[in-house]
């Protein structure tokens, strides 16, 4: 079971490096529960999956091209896991040099009635 749960979450982790990668805040937005709450750097929390779409598509609209995630620690119970880990942010905003942006993030995913997990609570800040 730990094996499946930590086989689900690292295949959610590539779903969502690989959909920021094709600019696809869609596919970004499913990842997350219908009540999810995003708490990003400096804003005020983002709760539901259309709010955290439009965020992730300004995101993109901006420059953003590219992530890495690297998990340092995962855990889980029954209907709810964890991971803390460190991003790499990489934006090319259009007419002006390439940014990378580094730092930490929080995310607690949920298991859903189908057993999927989806993304409930995410919270991340720059180092």
């Amino acid at each position: 079971m730990t094996g499946d749960i930590d086989q689900a979450l690292a295949e959610i982790r590539a779903t969502f490096v690989a959909a920021l990668g094709r600019a696809d805040a869609e596919t970004l937005a499913a990842l997350y529960t219908a009540d999810a709450t995003l708490l990003p750097p400096a804003a005020a929390p983002l709760t539901g999956r259309e709010a955290i779409r439009r965020f992730w598509q300004a995101g993109l609209d901006t420059g953003i091209v590219a992530i890495r995630l690297d998990a340092a620690t995962v855990g889980h119970e029954d209907l709810l896991a964890y991971e803390l880990g460190g991003y790499e942010l990489r934006l090319e905003p259009a007419g002006s040099t390439r940014i990378i942006d580094r730092g930490s993030y929080l995310l607690v995913h949920a298991r859903q009635d189908d057993g999927s997990w989806r993304r409930r609570v995410e919270m991340f800040t720059p180092c």
